[in-house]
C-alpha cells in the first residue's frame, strides 16, 4: 500500500494516460462526429449560434439572433455558457470549418479529458499519484458521466464534472490552517473562481451540489481545523462562496431576474415534473426503462459510498478517512433526496430530473472509495465494492443501446431533426413569455416554424408602406417606414425586453417603445407619421449592466487577493540557495 501512496508518476505520464483513455472512449464521435442524443438539435443550435455571436463581436453572448430560423432566442440569458465557450474555442482553432457534429465531439473530448485531470490534481496529494490516476480513470468511465455525454447530451452537466474536483480542492485549501495571510487570501480567491465556474456550468448541478456536497464536506473540513481556527476557516469558505456568486453575477443576474420574459414554466410540467422520477414513484415514471436505469445507478452509487464509509469506520480516523466519511455521507443524503417525492417542490421543482444528483454522487463516491483505499482499507473494499457495482452495471447496461446508437453516427435520425438543425431550433421554453402554442401559424408546422418564417421581415398593421428592410451581420435590423399616420409595425422577430428601437436621425436616435404583439409575442413598435428609418437591435439592460459591473469588481478583488501569494512565490523562487 505504501507503494501505491508514495510512488510518483508525474503529470506527463498522467496526461498521456488520460488523453489515451479519453480518445479510446470517444474515438467514434471524434472520427465521425457526435451521434444522436437527447439534446442533439438543441446543442447544435447553441454551439453554432454561440460561436456566431462571438464572431459578431457580441460578448457575452445572450440573445441568439439566428435561433428559431432567425426569430431569435434568449437562450444564454438562462442557460449557463461555460461548455459553449469550450466548443467556441474548438471551432476557432480548427484548421477548417468543422460541422456541428465534430465541434461537439471534440468539445466533449476536451471536457472529458479535463475532468480526469482535475480529479488527478485534487487527489494526488491525498492518495498518492497512482491511486489519484486510478480515481481519474474511474471518474471518466463513471456510468452517468458516459450517459451524460453519449445519451443525454447534457453539455452543462458534462462540463460540471471538470469543476467539482476543483471546487473540492479549493474548499479544502480555504478551510485548512493557512501558512500565511497571503495564502489564505489566495485560497479564498481560488474557491470563488471554482464556485463561479460551477454556476457557469449548470444551475441544477449547482443547486444539488450546494445542498449536499458543499455543506457536509465543507463542515467536515472546518471541524478538522484546530478549535481556535474553525471560525476563521468557516468565514474563509463563506467568503469564497460569496465572492464566487459575485464573479458569476454577469450570468446569474439575468438568469435569476429575467425569467418572466420566457416560457420557462414549460420546463416543469408533464415529464419534467421531478417528483415523477423519484426512486419510490415507480408507477409515475414517465420513461420506465430510463428511470429504472437511473434508479439502479443511484442505488449502486449510494452503495459504493456506503462501502467506503464502512471501510474507514472505526477509531483514530485520519483526515482522509474523515474526508471519505463526509463524502460518503453526501452521497447518502443525495440518495435520500432522490427517493422522497415531496422534496421536489419549491426551488427543487425546477430541477426536472432528480437523477441529476448523480453528477455529484459519482464524484463523491469515487473520491470516497479511493481515499479509503489510500487509508489501507483495501480488504474491506475488496468485499464491499463489487457488491455495489452490480446495480450500477445493470443500470448502465440499459443505456448501452443508446450509446451504440450514438456511436453509429445517427445524429440526423429523421427529417424532423434535420429541419430543427437547419432552423437552429432552441428549446420551446425559450419562446417569449405568453407565447400561445395554439396559434395557427405555429400549429401549421410546429417543427419547422414555416408559418412564422414565411412572414415578411416587417409588416405594417395600417396604412403604411415598408421600404428597404434588412438584417445586418450583427443581428440588428433596419426598416424604412412611410406612414400617413401612427402605425404599428410587426417584425419577424420574437419579443424580448432588451430589443431597442430607435428612429434614425442626425444626433442621438429618439427611442421608440418596443412591445410584444399577438399570440406569438412578436416584436413590434409604432411608427410615426412620415418617412422614417428605424434601427432595431439588442442592447444590454440596466440589470445586465449592473450584473456585469459586479462581476468586474469581483474579478478585480479576486486578483487583488491572489497578488500577495504570487509575490511570495516569486520571492521563494528568486531566493538563492544557502
Amino acid at each position: 500500500m505504501e507503494f501505491l501512496t508514495k510512488k510518483k508518476l508525474g503529470w506527463t505520464f498522467a496526461l498521456a494516460v488520460l488523453v489515451l483513455l479519453s480518445f479510446i472512449l470517444l474515438r467514434k464521435p471524434l472520427l465521425q462526429g457526435t451521434g444522436w442524443n437527447h439534446s442533439y438539435f438543441f446543442n447544435s443550435a447553441w454551439i453554432l449560434e454561440f460561436d456566431d455571436s462571438l464572431k459578431r463581436g457580441i460578448f457575452p453572448p445572450r440573445w441568439l439572433h439566428g435561433a428559431f430560423g432567425g426569430m431569435g432566442a434568449p437562450s444564454f440569458y438562462y442557460y449557463p455558457p461555460l461548455a459553449f465557450y469550450i466548443t467556441a474555442v474548438v471551432a476557432f482553432f480548427s484548421e477548417s470549418k468543422l460541422a456541428y457534429a465534430h465541434i461537439a465531439a471534440w468539445g466533449g473530448f476536451y471536457m472529458t479529458l479535463a475532468s480526469g485531470l482535475t480529479m488527478f490534481a485534487w487527489l494526488r496529494r491525498q492518495t498518492g499519484e497512482i491511486l489519484a490516476l486510478a480515481a481519474a480513470v474511474a471518474y471518466i468511465l463513471a456510468p452517468y458521466h458516459q450517459v451524460d455525454y453519449f445519451v443525454r447530451g447534457s453539455m452543462g452537466e458534462t462540463v460540471a464534472y471538470i469543476v467539482l474536483p476543483l471546487l473540492a480542492m479549493c474548499l479544502q485549501g480555504a478551510a485548512a490552517t493557512p501558512r500565511s495571510t497571503a495564502s489564505a487570501r489566495a485560497w479564498i480567491a481560488g474557491l470563488a473562481v471554482a464556485y463561479a465556474l460551477l454556476i457557469l456550468s449548470h444551475l441544477t448541478t449547482l443547486l444539488l451540489v450546494s445542498i449536499t456536497l458543499l455543506p457536509i464536506y465543507g463542515l467536515n473540513l472546518v471541524f478538522q481545523a484546530p478549535v481556535g481556527e474553525r471560525k476563521a476557516a468557516f468565514l474563509r469558505c463563506v467568503a469564497g462562496g460569496a465572492l464566487g456568486i459575485a464573479l458569476a453575477a454577469s450570468y446569474l443576474g439575468p438568469a435569476a431576474f429575467m425569467q418572466k420574459y420566457a416560457s420557462l414554466e414549460w420546463m416543469s410540467v408533464g415529464v419534467y415534473e421531478p417528483h415523477r422520477w423519484t426512486l419510490f414513484q415507480w408507477s409515475l415514471w414517465p420513461s420506465p426503462d430510463f428511470a429504472l436505469s437511473m434508479a439502479l445507478m443511484g442505488w449502486g452509487t449510494g452503495a459504493l459510498a456506503l462501502a467506503a464509509m464502512l471501510a474507514v469506520a472505526g477509531k483514530g480516523l485520519s483526515p482522509r478517512m474523515k474526508d471519505a466519511l463526509a463524502l460518503g455521507a453526501t452521497v447518502l443524503l443525495a440518495v435520500l433526496l432522490y427517493a422522497l417525492p415531496w422534496v421536489w417542490v419549491g426551488p427543487l421543482g425546477k430541477v426536472q430530473f432528480p437523477f441529476r444528483l448523480l453528477v455529484g454522487m459519482e464524484f463523491a463516491a469515487i473520491a470516497a472509495v479511493f481515499l479509503a483505499l489510500a487509508s489501507g482499507r483495501w480488504l474491506r473494499l475488496l468485499v464491499l465494492v463489487p457488491l455495489a457495482l452490480i446495480p450500477i452495471e445493470r443500470g448502465y447496461r440499459l443505456q448501452v443501446p443508446g450509446i451504440v446508437m450514438h456511436e453509429a453516427q445517427s445524429g440526423e435520425i429523421d427529417a424532423n431533426v434535420v429541419t430543427r438543425i437547419a432552423i437552429r431550433r432552441a428549446p420551446d421554453e425559450h419562446l417569449p413569455a405568453g407565447f400561445d402554442p395554439a396559434t395557427p401559424r405555429f400549429t401549421a408546422d410546429s417543427i419547422g416554424f414555416t408559418g412564422l418564417l414565411a412572414m415578411p421581415l416587417a409588416t405594417p398593421l395600417g396604412p403604411a408602406k415598408i421600404g428597404p428592410a434588412d438584417t445586418f451581420p450583427d443581428g440588428s435590423v433596419a426598416v424604412q417606414v412611410d406612414a400617413a399616420q401612427s402605425t404599428r409595425i410587426v417584425l419577424r422577430k420574437f419579443y424580448f425586453p432588451t430589443w431597442e428601437v430607435g428612429r434614425v436621425q442626425d444626433g442621438p436616435d429618439p427611442k421608440v417603445t418596443a412591445e410584444p404583439y399577438g399570440p406569438e409575442r412578436l416584436l413590434s413598435f409604432t411608427a410615426e407619421p412620415g418617412v422614417h428609418t428605424y434601427r432595431i437591435r439588442i442592447v444590454r439592460s440596466t440589470l445586465e449592466k449592473a450584473a456585469d459591473t459586479i462581476s468586474i469588481l469581483a474579478l478585480l478583488l479576486a486578483i487583488w487577493l491572489v497578488i500577495p501569494a504570487l509575490l511570495e512565490a516569486l520571492k521563494k523562487i528568486r531566493k538563492p540557495a544557502i
